[in-house]
């Protein structure tokens, strides 16, 4: 019989039911929207970034600009140019909403947390607006720390963002976290000075800027300006390497947010260490359908590897992550280079279909593809050990191996490669 899973996760004190969060966006920025959400196996939901100064609340028409006729990277990638700003309406409006999504989500279990900025030189209203979404009913508190004009302020000043969070923490009860910045440097000053402030999570990361060019139409495509540039599931590997640095620099709990379309994406924030995942632009281009997808091929996933409980298998590959000083140092060839490299490819005659990818994308010619008579030459004496061709042939018919003894396999496209395993020989 197969396992139960349990997908619940505490988080800053409060019970989660489903690690899946849906991010802030247009996707929650009224009641009407949450009721599409609220009955999913969700955790929680973010509101739509909310703030006070009718400048920042402009929202200009159209908006949002799939990518789509960019081509199929882009198209299937989910990538967005959009000119989305905080929510419209004003601030009684805000307060009758963000009231009702409360009292919605506590109906069906789903906790809610409301994502404000303010003027970072106006931490009275920052207090006021927080302790304002407190008594509405929201659970968590996300500092958007990560609006363009807050963020500038705060990559000058440390001081200010942890100043706002500490006195935000004095006058509320709720956990209070931030969201980041792609661009914020550096993570390793600025994440402990919030720490030290009180703060409870980090939402990491909102979506960078960027701008798209039509070149058919010789103009700037969708807006003729730079906007919230969504990459879709390219972010993932950016936004999922700051998670870790966060992670080796504090212990505050991180929503890992950027780039999630699949159960696999989710989980790689997870075994990063984070508790909770975020579901951005993807609820766009695939429907809130996507959210109870997510929670169960993450339930199947952990079915299949044997775990109960997320917390049996969060942060597993955050242990084994190491800076890259660490892998220069412990390098057996760190100058070695050809005829003298250790290791070469070798080609599954049984597994290759000849399509001669390996030739074509070798940049050291190291193949020769005999489409006609079925062979593939290898000249050892060129390969720099790499380890491109094992990647990008289709048929997984390469492998890096040692050039000593062809039996042991370095990489197969797998984990991560042999060379790199403690002591390996």
């Amino acid at each position: 019989m197969e396992k139960d899973v349990d997908l619940s996760i505490r988080v800053a004190g409060l019970a989660f039911k489903s690690p899946i969060v849906v991010a802030s966006s247009e996707c929650a920025a009224n009641l009407s929207l949450i009721r599409n959400l609220a009955d999913k196996h969700i955790g929680a939901i973010v509101t739509k970034t909310y703030t006070s100064p009718p400048a920042f609340r402009i929202r200009v028409r159209p908006y949002q600009f799939p990518l789509n006729k960019f081509g199929r990277a882009y198209a299937t990638g989910g990538c967005l140019f959009s000119l989305a700003a905080p929510h419209p309406e004003d601030s009684e409006m805000v307060k009758q909403h963000v009231s009702q999504m409360a009292d919605l989500c506590r109906q069906s279990g789903v906790r809610l947390i409301a994502s404000f900025f303010e003027d970072p030189a106006d931490v009275p209203l920052w207090i006021d607006r927080a302790k304002s979404f407190e008594t509405l009913g929201a659970d968590m508190l996300e500092l958007n720390f990560s609006s363009p004009s807050a963020a500038k302020v705060f990559a000058r000043s440390f001081d200010a963002a942890g100043h706002i969070i500490s006195e935000v923490k004095k006058k509320t009860s709720i956990p209070v976290g931030l969201k980041l910045s792609p661009t914020l440097e550096p993570l390793e000053a600025f994440v402990p000075a919030c720490e030290g402030a009180g703060l409870d999570f980090i939402t990491a990361h909102n979506a960078p800027a960027g701008i798209v060019i039509d070149v058919e139409n010789e103009v700037p495509f969708g807006a003729p300006s730079i906007g919230g540039y969504v990459m879709g599931r390219s972010f993932l590997p950016y936004s999922l390497s700051r998670v870790v640095r966060i992670r080796k620099t504090s212990n505050v709990p991180v929503i890992g947010v950027g780039g999630i379309y699949e159960a696999q994406d989710a989980l790689q924030y997870i075994l990063c260490g984070c508790p909770l995942v975020g579901i951005g632009s993807a609820m766009y281009f695939k429907g809130p359908q996507i959210l109870e997808r997510l929670n169960e091929d993450i339930g199947n996933w952990m079915k299949k590897k044997g775990y109960r409980a997320i917390d049996e298998f969060q942060g597993k590959a955050f242990k084994q992550i190491k800076d890259p000083p660490h892998l220069k140092a412990a390098e057996k060839y760190p100058y070695t280079i050809p005829p003298e490299c250790p290791y070469v490819p070798v080609v599954d005659e049984q597994t290759c279909i000849y399509c001669a990818k390996c030739e074509t994308t070798c940049i050291y010619e190291v193949f020769r593809v005999d489409t006609e008579n079925k062979q593939v030459r290898i000249d050892e004496d060129k390969c720099w050990s790499c380890g491109f061709c094992v990647g990008i042939c289709p048929s997984g018919a390469i492998e890096l191996r040692d050039r000593r003894d062809k039996k042991t396999a370095i990489w197969n496209n797998q984990g991560y490669a042999k060379s790199f395993l403690p002591h390996s020989d």
